[in-house]
Formats: C-alpha cells, sequence, structure tokens
C-alpha cells in the first residue's frame, strides 16, 4: 500500500500550521471585536476593549502590520510622579501652616481684607504677597495632583483590562506593546480602511516573586485611516 496520500496529507497539516505561524496572531481579538460591535454586546467589549465602534461592520480584513513597538509600561512612573506631588503638597500646606502661626494676626488681618474686597495696607503688602504665593502654589498643586492621580487611575484600568484583576497592580514593571494594524472594513457595502491600535502589557512584580504576569491582547484604539 502506497504511503503518498498519508504524506501528503501530513505536509498539508504542517502547510496550514506554518500559514497559520506566519498570519496574524490577532485575528481572534479583532473578530471578537467586531462581532460583539455587530451584537452591540458592550459587556463583552468593555471585557477587552478599551474603545467602541457604533457602525455595524459588514465584512472585515487585516491588511498589514503598520508598526509595533515596546516600551516601558507607563504605570510605575505615574505612582512616583503622584507620591512626588503628594509630598510637595504636604510640604507646600506644611510651611503655609508654619507661616500661619508665626503671622498669625497678620495673616488673620489679610484674609478678612481679601474676604471683604478691602484695600491692603502698606505695612500688610509683604505678608499679603507671601500670602497669595502660598495660595497660588497649593492650587497649581492641587490641580497637578488631580491630574496625575486621574492618569494614574486610568493607566491602572487600561492595565487591568489586559492582565486581569491582578493584586498590587502599582508594583508591576516591564513594558508595554503597541501594535497598529490596517484593516478594511465592508461599512454599508463601502470598503473603508482603518487603522486599529492593540495592546499588551508584559510585566512582573518589581519584588521579584513571581513570574510574568499573564496578558492578552485588547484594542485601545480604532480610527479612520
Amino acid at each position: 500500500m502506497s504511503q503518498l496520500p498519508i504524506r501528503r496529507a501530513g505536509l498539508a497539516i504542517v502547510a496550514a500550521a506554518i500559514l497559520t505561524a506566519c498570519g496574524h496572531p490577532e485575528q481572534n481579538v479583532i473578530d471578537k471585536y467586531f462581532q460583539a460591535v455587530n451584537a452591540r454586546d458592550n459587556q463583552t467589549l468593555a471585557s477587552f476593549a478599551l474603545v467602541t465602534f457604533d457602525k455595524k461592520v459588514d465584512k472585515w480584513t487585516v491588511k498589514k502590520t503598520v508598526s509595533e513597538n515596546k516600551e516601558a509600561a507607563p504605570l510605575s512612573a505615574l505612582v512616583k510622579k503622584q507620591k512626588d506631588l503628594e509630598a510637595q503638597f504636604n510640604a507646600n500646606k506644611k510651611e503655609y501652616n508654619t507661616y500661619n502661626l508665626d503671622h498669625l494676626n497678620e495673616v488673620t488681618e489679610v484674609r478678612e481684607l481679601k474676604k471683604s474686597g478691602g484695600k491692603i495696607p502698606p505695612k500688610l503688602a509683604a505678608t499679603a504677597s507671601d500670602w497669595d504665593k502660598f495660595e497660588q502654589k497649593e492650587g497649581d498643586l492641587k490641580k497637578q495632583l488631580a491630574n496625575a492621580k486621574n492618569a494614574a487611575a486610568r493607566e491602572k484600568a487600561n492595565m487591568m483590562v489586559s492582565i486581569g484583576n491582578v493584586d498590587q497592580v502599582e508594583g508591576l514593571e516591564g513594558d508595554v506593546i503597541n501594535k497598529q494594524v490596517e484593516l478594511e472594513l465592508v461599512i454599508g457595502g463601502q470598503p473603508e480602511t482603518y487603522l486599529m491600535t492593540l495592546r499588551k502589557y508584559d510585566v512582573k512584580p518589581v519584588s521579584g516573586k513571581g513570574g510574568k504576569v499573564i496578558s492578552r491582547w485588547v484594542v485601545a484604539g480604532l480610527q479612520k485611516a
């Protein structure tokens, strides 16, 4: 009995495996994304995508990978910035509280005059100037700190879409991989070119306890080319 049919079948399986390996490994997440979009399944989308899409897509095809880059995962730097600003805010607060105690009568009078809209007399000009600087610095730091907290919280939430509900996310360091792929979407019967950004994290605990955290590709962006 000839072995050719068996050999041909084996070669066909190998060839199929090679084609799969050389294809687009993100195809599954892209398929899942547009299936959920078409089904208006926002719950499923929220589990692996950071962006939504408001059009029904008749067909989608991956044309090519446009770019791929790896850079340091930003969460640890964002958390550090937040802590640095908290320290600056607390230091400024301590400084003006001390100043207030040392110049209690003058500061009280300045604050009352400002509240009533009264004119600051020359003898209180220096105190008013100092107090203005403290208040200005406090306002600036408060705004910067709020922005830093929002940025860290946003990145933490985005990161957890890729790595799951991992404990001590702030204690993870490593890289984030961003890949941009070109898609052809058929919408309303018309082909259109879109760019999709996919992202996943390659991180592990700074403490060294435990290995790399398992992550998955998420859809981080989708815009018309």
